[in-house]
């Protein structure tokens, strides 16, 4: 059975037109480098079409990249308003929330559209990737379970949803649930990165590097994909961390590092995994110095908190008193004016006062396993380590590590 997720507010009733739009949505769902190249040749072929204009704009934001708002909010103001319906419209707010940086109303807003319609996978992606940032938590593990219990197996792109609720259940500690949603979605279907993700999320739980044995993994076209895939390499380099094969961690790490393009999970991924190593004394100082251009061009944006934090701890390697002088003004300019308001003031300031002042950080931060600042929990990882590394307070460290032990079953092999 083919759900029809997309024709609720699609502005066309013409095959070519919808069977175009509907590549250019698979390539976005399944993370295809090629999506947003198809996406401008549908627009340039179908000027009038106003889907692939949405879809653009979203593209353009899901790289989390201020630069890019203006040509996103083009695009957006190019839709003709007075073509569309009232399903189309929806999301309409929810784009212009986002380019508001307001993530929680936007939240708020596609909550909505997948209760009218629960089988919108478009919709249901944006939820999944947008809440990563504003925090995985019981909620979002809750969310998940009503959006799966709508859908079969008879449903197109029943694994995505299962790769997804994966992940939610990985976030929650839930492992044994995870493993098997994620092997439930491969055993349908192996194209989905998202699902091998998750389970390389779980195998993380288990020191378990075994995905490396699975043909379907090793058959893996990665050239046909986007930046997803380097965080899939991020995320095996990691596992040989673990075991404490730093040479090995670190060739695998060059292989698919590259500073051509800059995209904040690059930067993001490469700063948290060699900091990493620095905290066990290996020199990383030329791969850390070949980051500048990365810092530098996302230093001022103040976009998300999880790319801030990544930064924070970036600059605290140098020392670089020059960052952390105005760095609370420059975010507050931002942050205190959208939805991250109460994640940066609780919880992000806080680490920045601490490493500035000297403060002692409260334990209820502590134990909010600063989840409120986004990513997963092997990305917030980073801010345990270079809290235990750096902080000058022994009742701070010994609680970081506990909280730390708490939760990660093989931290004893490297806290």
């Amino acid at each position: 059975m083919q759900n029809n997720y997309f024709y609720k507010w699609i502005d066309s009733k013409k095959d070519d037109e919808i069977n175009s739009f509907n590549e250019c949505i698979d390539s976005y769902i399944y993370f295809k480098k090629d999506a947003l190249q198809k996406t401008n040749k549908l627009i340039e072929n179908k000027p009038d079409f106003n889907a692939p204009k949405l879809l653009k704009t979203v593209l353009l934001l899901f790289s989390r990249d201020t630069k890019k708002i203006k040509l996103a909010t083009e695009t957006l103001n190019s839709i003709s308003v007075d073509k569309i319906n009232n399903y189309f419209y929806k999301y309409l707010e929810v784009v212009n929330l986002w380019i508001k940086n307001d993530l929680k109303n936007l939240l708020n807003k596609l909550e909505l559209i997948i209760k009218d319609n629960p089988k919108d996978i478009f919709a249901i992606r944006l939820f999944h990737f947008n809440n990563i940032f504003l925090g995985i938590d019981n909620k979002f593990l809750n969310k998940h379970e009503e959006i799966l219990s709508n859908w079969s197996e008879d449903d197109r792109n029943y694994n995505l949803i299962l790769g997804m609720t994966s992940y939610a259940y990985e976030e929650n500690n839930i492992i044994d649930k995870a493993k098997i949603l994620a092997l439930n979605s491969l055993k349908q279907s192996s194209n989905d990165l998202w699902s091998w993700h998750a389970l390389l999320h779980v195998h993380d739980n288990e020191n378990n590097n075994s995905i490396n044995d699975i043909d379907n993994f090793n058959n893996i076209d990665w050239s046909i994909y986007g930046p997803i895939k380097r965080h899939i390499w991020w995320h095996q380099s990691l596992i040989l961390f673990y075991n404490q094969k730093y040479e090995k961690s670190l060739k695998v790490f060059d292989n698919y590092f590259s500073s051509s393009e800059i995209f904040y999970l690059d930067f993001c991924n490469a700063c948290s995994f060699l900091l990493r190593l620095h905290y066990k004394g290996i020199d990383v100082k030329d791969r850390m110095d070949k980051l500048k251009d990365f810092a530098e061009f996302f230093k001022n944006q103040h976009i998300l908190p999880f790319i801030d934090y990544h930064l924070i701890f970036y600059y605290l390697y140098y020392n670089n008193q020059d960052y952390f002088q105005y760095l609370e003004e420059r975010m507050e300019k931002n942050y205190l004016e959208n939805s991250f308001k109460e994640n940066y003031l609780n919880y992000l300031k806080p680490i920045i006062n601490s490493f500035k002042s000297n403060e002692l950080l409260n334990e209820n931060i502590i134990k909010s396993q600063f989840k409120y600042l986004g990513g997963s929990f092997a990305q917030r990882e980073l801010i345990f380590l270079s809290l235990i590394q750096n902080t000058k307070y022994e009742k701070n460290k010994l609680i970081l590590i506990s909280e730390y032990n708490n939760y990660k079953s093989i931290s004893k092999l490297y806290v």
